[in-house]
């Protein structure tokens, strides 16, 4: 669905992407995590065709066209990080506007209301709605010509953590659908629940690229227990052992 070999972006003297190559299959769900400026947002306009990388090749598609390509940005879908609709205007007329611009059947907007339960704000104005169902419309825009592919830019960087969970779980039946979906974090927690395999920038380079049953297993491998015993270890030794820990014993009553 996306392919990229090595990407390079330059902003004069800064180098945002540097030498970074990955794909992503159909069907996947695949996140770019790293901290504030390792790269992310850039990669995502390359990958979208707002921007061109200054080294590389990027695809997208069965047909593997690149991002600037309207055939491409057809089966395209993009919920940016913030976003703001026009004031005075209702959930329903922000929908209608969009689904106009792409040439849509009036149908589109119903469908796009139905899959981000929006049902009971389509006469709202999408001014006054919360962060949350802002959210929530900005995904419905995206969803309204039913593309195959996703790319959410930190959708939940500003929600609490219920309007957290509830986007998340938007996004959990879309997976399910077959859609392919790209993300982007901040934060590992974020997109473990979610994500196939995770891409981690650091300063515009990889840093891992690895399914998140790998990064599970690498990361419970790494972690040590300290525990001190009143009785000594007798009890705790075989019941540790019982859930596939690893013990060493390195006093009388440590473990």
């Amino acid at each position: 669905m996306i392919h990229a070999e090595g990407l390079v972006k330059r902003y004069g003297p800064v180098v945002a992407v540097d030498h970074l190559s990955f794909e992503v299959e159909p069907g996947e769900t695949f996140a770019f995590v790293g901290p504030n400026g390792a790269g992310k947002t850039t990669t995502l306009r390359l990958l979208l065709g707002l921007a061109r990388p200054d080294q590389g090749t990027i695809t997208v598609g069965a047909k593997r066209l690149p991002p600037h390509d309207p055939e491409a940005r057809a089966d395209l879908g993009y919920v940016p990080q913030k976003v703001e609709f026009p004031r005075g205007r209702t959930v329903a007329e922000v929908l209608r506007f969009f689904a106009d611009l792409r040439g849509l059947d009036s149908g589109a907007v119903g469908r796009a209301i139905e899959r981000v339960g929006l049902h009971e704000f389509a006469t709202r104005r999408a001014s006054e709605l919360s962060g949350g169902y802002t959210q929530r419309l900005s995904l419905g825009q995206a969803l309204l010509a039913d593309p195959s592919l996703l790319v959410l830019d930190e959708p939940t960087a500003s929600l609490d953590p219920e309007a957290t969970w509830e986007f998340r779980s938007l996004v959990e039946r879309l997976r399910t659908e077959g859609k392919t979906i790209l993300l982007s974090s901040h934060l590992l927690s974020e997109v473990e629940r979610i994500a196939d395999r995770v891409l981690i920038l650091v300063d515009g380079r990889q840093a891992a690229l690895e399914s998140m049953d790998e990064l599970r297993a690498r990361q419970a491998s790494a972690a040590r227990l300290a525990l001190e015993q009143q009785d000594g270890a007798r009890i705790a030794v075989p019941t540790l052992e019982e859930v596939f820990l690893s013990v060493v014993r390195r006093g009388k009553n440590d473990v």
